[in-house]
């Protein structure tokens, strides 16, 4: 029997490879210039003297993040409306989900409604006004509970869960199993990579949000992280820093640590998660 020799890539496969090079570096490059820009010589940083590795090696700037205690207080509230707020979503959304896949009465209205709330947005003022109302301004929970219900998750999670074999759950029923332990031992198990990369979106919006930080947060032991980061790169630009020792650190140093020093815990979460997102992404991408 003849073996066949495999073919060589041919002119196109090395233009794509060459493409996808070329944007992973230009994807990787502002990361790895706000990395090297914080660890180097503030004074080398000022005049210029930028290179790909650090330029005279220096935490001066980390030195300055990390003595100010608003600092661990911010991280402190950011972690912990991570965990609870996606905690808190994940479940709210996936109970949700299987309950849309399976055909109820007033399922179809209740899509619809979801699919309005992807269309339509209330909008920065009457959101404001419904967490006013509710008596959360100024609350933990109004980091967490504007952002339990997020529709285009829901939408995802329910193609994943109508698309489980009916047989399944009808075996489960003829034992004796009732609709929660179908759902929390064989239809969560069964869509687990999918249920991780909407845990991973969670989690980084959390991670990275903002707005709601600014607008309904007054107390300062409240303000999550992105606020802090933000308050103290405007110091930094008007050269008004934590003391009056370090005015020679530069806002460019200071504003690289801090944001550095705001993504390491997601970067070091995310590997763990890694292969549950891609196989959830690549499942969504065959169903779709």
């Amino acid at each position: 029997m003849k073996i066949h020799s495999l073919r060589k890539p041919q002119v196109s496969y090395w233009i794509i490879v060459g493409l996808l090079i070329a944007f992973a570096i230009i994807c990787i490059m502002p990361f790895w210039y706000v990395m090297v820009s914080s660890f180097s010589d503030p004074q080398l940083v000022r005049e210029g003297q930028f290179k790909l590795l650090p330029t005279g090696y220096s935490l001066e700037a980390y030195r300055v993040v990390f003595r100010d205690v608003r600092f661990f207080n911010g991280l402190k509230i950011t972690v912990l409306r991570t965990v609870i707020g996606t905690v808190l979503a994940l479940s709210v959304q996936t109970m949700m989900a299987y309950a849309l896949s399976k055909k109820l009465p007033g399922r179809k209205l209740f899509m619809k409604l979801v699919v309005v709330t992807i269309l339509f947005n209330g909008g920065i003022i009457p959101t404001f006004l419904v967490v006013q109302n509710l008596y959360l301004v100024d609350t933990f929970f109004a980091l967490i509970l504007p952002m339990v219900f997020n529709p285009w998750n829901v939408v995802l999670l329910i193609s994943f869960f109508a698309a489980q074999p009916q047989s399944i759950s009808e075996s489960a029923k003829l034992d004796g199993a009732g609709e929660f332990t179908i759902f929390r031992k064989l239809a969560v198990p069964l869509a687990m990579p999918a249920i991780v990369t909407i845990l991973l979106f969670i989690a980084v919006r959390h991670w990275n949000e903002l707005m709601d930080g600014v607008i309904y947060i007054n107390s300062g032991h409240l303000k999550p992280m992105q606020v802090y980061l933000i308050e103290l790169v405007m110091r930094s630009t008007t050269n008004t820093m934590i003391e009056p020792t370090e005015q020679s650190l530069t806002a460019i140093s200071i504003q690289t640590a801090v944001i550095f020093a705001s993504c390491l815990p997601i970067l070091a979460v995310y590997p763990f998660l890694q292969r549950f997102f891609v196989k959830g992404i690549m499942i969504g991408a065959v169903k779709g």
